[in-house]
């Protein structure tokens, strides 16, 4: 494998996605995670569209997950970020390499989730800040938001061969 891009709390941003797309091309990167927040169908649809490798998603609390309760809240919306309450965030497991990770939207489920003590990494969202912690064998890691709402825009990458982690600010590419 060796490189993964993480990203989170992309909310509709298209130029940041663009960054973020083209910064995966460029380091030929075929595995993408998105911890939650992509916001609408439409630029799920986009992601798909334009990143030539696997993507994982998880829900955010800010996603439309179906067409129906699209057309339903966008004549409701008032803010282009409202966040749109429903049943408890997923939760994906996946191995890369003998890394076993995890990815959810929230640090509350990222921290019960490194206390099970069956992951290498916990990736989430949510907060839009960048973040780093390790709780027993587990890092949980918050790779920012593309959006850049409250915090710059940031993504994170990992190397599955040199073990590194990169934080990567948006507005230095």
């Amino acid at each position: 494998m060796s490189t993964i891009a993480i990203c989170s709390d992309s909310h509709d941003n298209i130029p940041n996605i663009d960054k973020f797309l083209n910064y995966c091309k460029r380091h030929n990167i075929k595995l993408m995670i998105h911890c939650g927040d992509i916001t609408t169908l439409e630029t799920k649809k986009y992601f798909q569209e334009n990143f030539r490798g696997k993507i994982y998603f998880v829900e955010g609390n800010a996603d439309i997950t179906s067409i129906e309760q699209e057309k339903s809240i966008e004549t409701k919306r008032t803010n282009r970020f409202q966040v749109i309450k429903r049943a408890p965030v997923p939760f994906l497991e996946l191995i890369v390499d003998q890394i076993q990770i995890a990815v959810c939207h929230k640090k509350d489920k990222a921290i019960r989730l490194a206390k099970k003590g069956f992951y290498h990494f916990v990736f989430f969202g949510h907060t839009h800040k960048p973040w780093q912690e390790k709780i027993d064998k587990s890092f949980i890691i918050n790779p920012g938001t593309l959006a850049g709402m409250f915090t710059p825009p940031s993504f994170a990458t990992y190397n599955t061969t040199t073990k590194q982690l990169e934080l990567i600010q948006v507005h230095n590419l």
